[in-house]
């Protein structure tokens, strides 16, 4: 268990830890260094101890100015600590030498050694689980080898193996103790191991022997103590000492003395009940701490969640911070004593208050047991914790409510997987933890849990990434992300990854002693599963169909089916909500299952055979949807409306084309195609193609929109495929008589006259579009004729021009209500002004687009304004948010698949690479650059770039690459 007041860790790779117990990225240089100084904290190591800790005492490696060195290594350390958040003095020069000065528990290495006396002092006077409890808080400090990452200097060795040494004899005082207390059948496995990797140490031996034989595995015992014999004399020449021989002896002649019986004792009614902390608790220090304002603020605190998200494990670290540090506690949250009661494995209609009462070890003599509860509970103050309420809930809350009304000094924290729901009770809910950040809480917990059975496991380059998709995968839940962790004993990470599409079945590693519903996946959510009605079941289940959540309105339209009317479906919504199994989103009015409950509640779909029906109902529902809302996705509303059904749309396609439902895939993906447009292009061209692959559809209508749709989505890249599809668009609407459409297909056409071919011709296409189109779309069309001409414009250069007309079109655009394309606008009109010489206006017009698009969900418009306004930046100077400017603009096209952006994204950074004077790397940024631009560019903007190549291969001695490219951009000039 990492020590949160442990600060410098070296039993494992060198850490240094902030005040949350994260840790804080060391320099591989300076790690020795500080495992020297934390292993002597308090004491001055002089310089010669330190350069043999970082280079050996032979002298081979030593560098020519040692003390120079050395100096530049405490800078680095300094600065080390101070990212780390600890203050200057912590590392102090001191003759002859350096000091950390920090006390003995801020170092694990140094606790982990006092834990060892304490478990000794603990042993001698007879105390077996309070030794236990120290051994096991000592060992697990441990995180991997000892000085894992500090090199092989004499001085490194030396320690590390000490150290190493004093962990073994630890593990073995350990065993020694479940031995004399009776757990030798716990014990024979982890013995076993040990001895494979210890073969010829005797101390193992003999607890192997004891443990097998004590478990009634005599011939095994004899034969572990035949194989050491063999060992030791093939390998040293010598026999087992006296003691062990003697020991086997006592086995073939059944004589070995059982261990020593304890008397049983009293259960204690107080804080010593709560369970020993086995384990770190990561990441719930917020939840720590908001759950103890509200037990200020009320006498009633139930923590509420799904299975599996930690709830127990909250309230016992609650319980144990208000048990054992009563002068952190507010007064009204202090507590005399702490007293526990477990419900899981009560069946349901056992007598709450008989179950309260032999907790508490309250004898009801004579009375009934709520009585006897409530007079044990009346006196002093009290924090009584009751775990696992939900299969009970309503006794419990009948219970509780009587309490909290009999006796003022009485606190309750419950947990549950439902809010008892009575008076004066406030609910904390226990979420997932976060998995937005690599380094983040539950990437630290399947780390740790992962180190428990396999100590080598790291977290680098290569292993984080794919933890924290792991993590992101099993929603930030403790129980599977421990499930999954102990799964890295015979599995990589990039395996279990792979293996989350059954989790179910990966996920079964639990503890032997933990409960039952705790040690599968699948048993965590069977147990809630159960407690549900009917009616609710059925209604879990038909949720698993939608993606990324639904509105009140979709479940009633979905799900409202065989036993489920639609007037239910609201009021057995919110009861799931209460039983945790779903997660309502206030601030949109919507609803989700974690992707884990959704995997659960899809097999209980599967199972009822309910799965073509939802599928279908769900399609209805999002082509409905799609028809009425998508004309109208101008309005930035319906465009959050349709963005949050993006998930759900993309699997109604999917079920379109699986079925053969072709007719209403089409019906929804055309309807979409301008919301895609707007948003993520490449779903909307995988929608489409997928439909039109089937070869199905009657329509020649819907399939030329699909077309047209493929062609509208490349505008601003476009492909061979996607001009051939604009082209037979054309040709089948012109054939039918559909003069709308085939208006919309020229436009298509002329888009690409941003990038070459006849002007003329595409402002001959533009006009008659515009005559044909007139004000439909309360104008809309129009404005975007004044689009094509204003990229048209730009295209050529007349930048003056371009200015005048990209304000027109805004103006147009603004008038029909369309921020959205209105953010585009202005990215455009700023290149314009850039390019015109009127830089600043230029770079005021790009940051205004950037607000503008900004949260809006459209990745082609915010990376096209980012990375314009980075350049601006370039050209203006080299401004500090250039770097994070192109960073962001990098990152946002590749999700966005946006091939333009990425080429500027790489050109900006091949400009400020020859800024720094490494010509080499801004040779190889505009290579990547063209290769991803192609012909998808503002000639001017090609020339510009093959004309800085040059420039650039000039510089880093490539002549033959500088001609070629001043080549290419002579040739896009003339």
């Amino acid at each position: 268990m990492p020590n949160t007041a442990v600060t410098f860790a070296v039993l494992g790779p060198t850490e240094v830890r902030g005040s949350d117990g994260s840790a804080t990225a060391l320099p591989p240089s300076v790690r020795a260094l500080l495992a020297r100084l934390a292993l002597s904290c308090g004491r001055v190591v002089p310089v010669d101890g330190l350069t043999d800790a970082l280079w050996g005492d032979e002298g081979d490696d030593l560098p020519a100015d040692a003390a120079n060195a050395l100096q530049i290594r405490v800078s680095k350390l300094r600065r080390a600590l101070a990212a780390a958040g600890l203050g200057a003095d912590v590392l102090v020069t001191q003759a002859p030498g350096y000091r950390l000065a920090v006390p003995q528990d801020a170092v694990d290495a140094h606790v982990f050694e006092r834990l060892l006396v304490r478990a000794r002092e603990e042993t001698a006077a007879g105390n077996v689980i309070a030794a236990l409890g120290s051994l096991d808080d000592a060992l697990r400090l441990w995180r991997g080898p000892a000085l894992a990452d500090v090199g092989q200097t004499t001085w490194a060795t030396t320690e590390s193996a000490r150290l190493e040494e004093l962990r073994l004899g630890a593990v073995e005082d350990r065993f020694e103790l479940l031995l004399e207390s009776g757990g030798h059948n716990e014990a024979v496995a982890d013995v076993e191991r040990l001895v494979a990797r210890h073969p010829l140490r005797e101390r193992l031996h003999r607890l192997l022997m004891l443990a097998l034989y004590r478990g009634g595995r005599q011939a095994e015992a004899l034969a572990a103590y035949q194989a050491l014999r063999r060992g030791l004399a093939d390998e040293l020449g010598i026999d087992p000492s006296p003691e062990l021989q003697a020991l086997a002896e006592a086995i073939l002649r059944q004589q070995v003395p059982s261990p020593p019986r304890e008397e049983p004792q009293p259960q204690p009614v107080h804080g010593d009940r709560l369970p020993r902390r086995l384990t770190s608790v990561i990441g719930r220090q917020d939840d720590v701490a908001a759950a103890l304002e509200r037990l200020a603020e009320s006498r009633v605190v139930t923590l509420t969640g799904p299975g599996g998200m930690g709830k127990t494990t909250l309230a016992f670290e609650i319980a144990r911070r208000v048990n054992e540090t009563p002068d952190e506690m507010p007064d009204v949250t202090r507590a005399d004593r702490v007293l526990l009661v477990r419900l899981a494995a009560l069946e349901p209609g056992t007598d709450v208050a008989d179950a309260f009462a032999a907790e508490l070890g309250v004898p009801p003599q004579g009375t009934a047991a709520a009585d006897a509860v409530e007079e044990h509970l009346r006196d002093g103050r009290t924090l009584l914790v009751v775990d696992n309420c939900e299969h009970l809930v309503d006794d419990v809350a009948a219970l509780v409510e009587r309490l909290a009304a009999a006796c003022p000094r009485l606190r309750v924290l419950a947990t549950s997987r439902e809010a008892l729901a009575i008076p004066g009770e406030v609910q904390v809910a226990v979420g997932p933890l976060g998995v937005t950040h690599n380094d983040g809480p539950a990437v630290r917990l399947f780390a740790e849990r992962a180190r428990a059975v396999r100590p080598s496991f790291t977290l680098d380059a290569e292993t984080t990434p794919v933890v924290a998709s792991i993590c992101r995968r099993l929603d930030g839940m403790p129980l599977a992300i421990e499930l999954a962790a102990a799964r890295v004993k015979a599995l990589s990470p990039a395996d279990i990854e792979a293996r989350l599409a059954d989790r179910f079945s990966l996920l079964t590693a639990g503890p032997r002693t933990g409960e039952a519903r705790h040690r599968t996946l699948r048993a965590t959510l069977d147990w809630s599963h159960d407690l549900l009605s009917e009616a609710e079941r059925r209604l879990l289940r038909r949720l698993a169909v939608f993606r990324g959540g639904w509105t009140p309105a979709a479940a009633e339209e979905v799900c409202a089916f065989g036993g489920v009317s639609r007037g239910e479906v609201l009021d057995l919504l919110f009861r799931l909500v209460d039983r945790s199994l779903v997660v309502p989103e206030p601030a949109t009015g919507r609803f989700r299952l974690l992707v884990t409950v959704r995997d659960y509640a899809w097999a209980r779909l599967e199972e009822a055979g309910e799965v073509a029906e939802c599928r279908d109902r769900h399609l209805a529902y999002c082509v409905r949807l799609a028809e009425e809302q998508g004309p109208h996705v101008r309005n930035l509303t319906v465009y959050t409306r349709l963005y949050d059904e993006h998930d759900n749309f993309r699997a109604a396609v999917d079920h379109a084309v699986d079925s053969g439902d072709v007719e209403n895939g089409f019906r929804l993906a055309c309807a979409l195609v301008m919301f895609w447009n707007y948003g993520v292009r490449y779903e909307g061209t995988r929608a489409l193609t997928a439909l039109l692959e089937t070869g199905g559809g009657s329509a020649a209508a819907a399939r030329a929109r699909a077309l047209q749709g493929i062609g509208l989505l490349h505008v601003y890249y476009p492909t061979p495929r996607s001009v051939a599809a604009t082209e037979e668009s054309l040709a089948v609407f012109e054939e039918i008589g559909d003069v709308r459409n085939a208006a919309i297909s020229r436009l298509v056409t002329a888009w690409a006259g941003q990038y070459g071919g006849d002007p003329g011709h595409y402002r001959a296409l533009i006009e008659r579009s515009r005559r044909e189109l007139g004000d439909s779309d309360d104008g809309w069309w129009l404005g975007m004729t004044e689009y094509l001409e204003a990229l048209l414009a730009l295209r050529l250069g007349d930048f003056e021009d371009a200015v005048v007309r990209w304000r027109r079109t805004l103006d147009l655009a603004r008038s029909v209500g369309d921020r959205i394309i209105g953010s585009a606008i202005l990215a455009h009109l700023g290149i314009a002004l850039r390019e015109s010489g009127r830089r600043e206006e230029a770079l005021a017009v790009l940051r205004e687009s950037v607000d503008e698009v900004r949260g809006r969900n459209s990745l082609h418009g915010l990376t096209f304004a980012l990375v314009h306004t980075a350049h601006t930046r370039l050209d203006v100077d080299e401004g500090d948010d250039v770097t994070a400017l192109l960073a962001e603009a990098d990152d946002v096209a590749r999700r966005a698949r946006n091939p333009r952006c990425q080429a500027w994204a790489a050109w900006g950074r091949a400009r400020m690479a020859r800024v720094r004077g490494d010509a080499g790397s801004a040779v190889r940024e505009c290579r990547d650059a063209l290769a991803l631009l192609k012909e998808g560019e503002f000639p001017w903007a090609r020339a510009r770039l093959w004309s800085f190549l040059a420039g650039c291969a000039e510089e880093t001695g490539l002549p033959d690459e500088a001609a070629h490219a001043r080549e290419k951009a002579a040739a896009l000039t003339n």
